[in-house]
């Protein structure tokens, strides 16, 4: 007996779609039978992402440049998905700088640098969500997932404090909307294979002369449970899952998909 996800012809917004996680989210929706918009500001890349996708799924993917620290750039984001596809059920919001845009000590920290990161994220999540809103409680029926990181746990940069303001967004907006049909949540990626930390981690290995696999099991394979980095499909699935039929029951939540790296208890 197969698994009905319930995604054909919902419409999503993937923000962050051209690469990494929201790349294979975007792919994953595809394949479910969903209308998927990617939106990223580079729309090469968008183009490029949204013509591999189309041929990998037969699906339905259309690229739309965004700029997520304007709301007037998200709201024409929307009305252009709404004017295309008649409205939308999905936001996966993944637009963001990977691992944040201030990782050193304070006193060499960027106080320009730190507006940015919130203002992409933390505020771009919020004013992504405000717009989709709306069109969702008027289906009825929304889904938003949030893609968070590791550091909305521990303390291990500055710029962890957007994902810690995201958790309480994300809970606070799911009471708001829970009565409409719509679900909020956010996931916590570990490390995971991306473009960006494959590049990240290659330039660790250059700076201290050792190999591109010792610093990925230094920093994903020797902390983690599973003793290995994370590939995308696997934080894709729990997104899709959250997006979909299946997902109906959850709301409010902060998920780590991190394979094990954090060691903290929640209850």
């Amino acid at each position: 007996m197969s698994i009905e996800l319930g995604l054909k012809d919902r419409v999503a917004i993937v923000t962050g779609g051209g690469v990494g996680i929201g790349k294979e989210t975007a792919r994953k929706l595809a394949l479910e039978g969903a209308k998927v918009v990617i939106a990223a500001r580079t729309m090469s890349k968008l183009e490029s992402a949204a013509a591999e996708l189309v041929a990998a799924t037969g699906g339905t993917v259309v690229p739309i440049a965004v700029d997520t620290t304007s709301m007037a750039s998200v709201q024409a984001l929307v009305d252009r998905t709404v004017a295309l596809f008649g409205g939308v059920h999905i936001l996966v919001n993944c637009a963001a700088a990977p691992g944040g845009l201030v990782r050193n000590a304070i006193e060499e920290a960027d106080e320009d640098m730190l507006m940015l990161d919130l203002n992409t994220k933390l505020f771009g999540y919020f004013r992504t969500s405000k717009a989709c809103v709306p069109h969702m409680r008027k289906a009825g029926w929304g889904r938003i997932v949030n893609v968070g990181g590791l550091t909305a746990r521990c303390t291990e940069a500055l710029s962890g404090m957007r994902n810690t303001a995201l958790v309480h967004f994300t809970k606070t907006l799911s009471d708001e909307v829970g009565r409409d049909g719509i679900t909020v949540n956010i996931i916590h990626p570990g490390v995971t294979r991306t473009e960006h930390i494959e590049e990240w981690f290659a330039e660790m290995a250059a700076e201290e002369g050792t190999t591109f696999d010792a610093i990925v099991e230094r920093e994903a394979g020797a902390p983690a449970a599973l003793k290995r980095m994370l590939e995308v499909g696997e934080v894709a699935d729990p997104i899709v899952m959250l997006a979909s039929n299946m997902g109906s029951g959850i709301t409010g939540e902060s998920i780590a998909v991190d394979g094990g790296l954090s060691r903290a208890i929640f209850l």
